[in-house]
C-alpha cells in the first residue's frame, strides 16, 4: 500500500453553524494567532508581536492565510474578521485525508517547535532558563507539572461516523494537560479536558486505526495561552498529524 497523497489541517473560514473548510496544504498556507481581529491581510514579515502579559490568558484570534498576505478568520461569518476563541464553536479545524493510504496505527495529533519535529523536554522552571519555551511550558504559568502553552481537544470518531454536534464539555484552562497520550473515548466524545500539546511528550491519541483506502476527516479544536513566563521572540510551532502507514 502506499502513503496518503493529501493529508491536511482544515480551518473554518466561515460560521460555527456553516462551516466552510480551507485547506492549508501548500507553501504560505499557515495559522497565524492574534490578540487582536484587524490582521487578515498583513504579510509574515509585517507581522506584529504581541505584548507579553502580566497575567496568564487566551490568545483570542486565529487567521487562516492562503497566502502570505491574504487571510480570513476562523471562525468568522464577515470572512476576514475572526471571532475570539468560544469553546461552543467546536467546527474550529478538522484533520482530512484522502483513500489512497492505509493507517498502520492509530494517529496521533501534537505540536512540534519547528518542522524538524525534534522532541521537546518539558521545562524544569518558570522560563524554561531564558529558552524560547511555547511548547516547553513554565512552572509558574501552565502548572507545577509544565505543560504546552498550546492545548488541543479532538473527537472520539471520524465524521463519517459522525461528526460532533456538541462543544467539547469543559473550556481549556493555561494548567490543561496530562503527561503522555490523551485519548478521547471512542464515540460521540470530546476529550473531557483539552490536552498541552508538546511534540512526542504529551499528545492526543485516535481511539482506533481508522479504515484503510478510506477518505475521511477528524474533528479538532486548538487553543493558544500566554501568560509572564513565555519567553520573548517569533514562534513558527508546527502543528502535527503523527501517522504510520502500510
Amino acid at each position: 500500500m502506499s502513503d496518503f497523497a493529501t493529508f491536511d489541517l482544515e480551518c473554518n473560514t466561515n460560521t460555527q453553524a456553516s462551516p466552510t473548510w480551507t485547506d492549508l496544504l501548500g507553501a504560505n498556507r499557515e495559522m497565524r494567532w492574534a490578540d487582536v481581529d484587524t490582521q487578515a491581510n498583513i504579510a509574515s514579515a509585517s507581522w506584529p508581536f504581541m505584548t507579553r502579559p502580566a497575567a496568564t490568558g487566551g490568545v483570542d484570534y486565529v487567521y487562516a492565510f492562503t497566502a502570505d498576505a491574504t487571510g480570513e478568520g476562523v471562525i468568522s461569518g464577515a470572512g476576514t474578521t475572526p471571532e475570539a476563541f468560544n469553546n461552543a464553536s467546536y467546527n474550529q479545524f478538522r484533520w482530512s485525508w484522502d483513500n489512497v493510504g492505509t493507517f498502520a496505527s492509530a494517529p496521533i495529533f501534537t505540536a512540534y517547535v519547528s518542522t524538524a519535529h525534534a522532541a521537546i523536554t518539558r521545562s524544569p522552571d518558570a522560563n524554561n532558563g531564558g529558552a524560547a519555551n511555547l511548547f516547553h511550558g513554565s512552572t509558574t504559568d501552565t502548572g507545577a507539572t509544565a505543560r504546552s502553552y498550546l492545548k488541543g481537544n479532538a473527537f472520539g470518531r471520524v465524521d463519517s461516523a459522525g461528526a460532533p454536534a456538541a462543544a467539547p464539555l469543559a473550556v481549556p484552562a493555561v494548567t490543561d494537560g496530562a503527561t503522555g497520550a490523551l485519548t478521547p473515548t471512542a464515540g460521540a466524545n470530546w476529550l473531557a479536558n483539552y490536552q498541552g500539546l508538546m511534540g512526542d511528550t504529551d499528545w492526543i491519541a485516535f481511539p482506533s486505526t481508522p479504515a484503510a483506502v478510506t477518505a475521511d476527516t477528524w474533528h479538532a479544536m486548538l487553543r493558544l495561552f500566554t501568560g509572564p513566563n513565555m519567553n520573548p521572540g517569533t514562534y513558527t510551532p508546527v502543528v502535527s498529524l503523527k501517522y504510520t502507514y502500510t
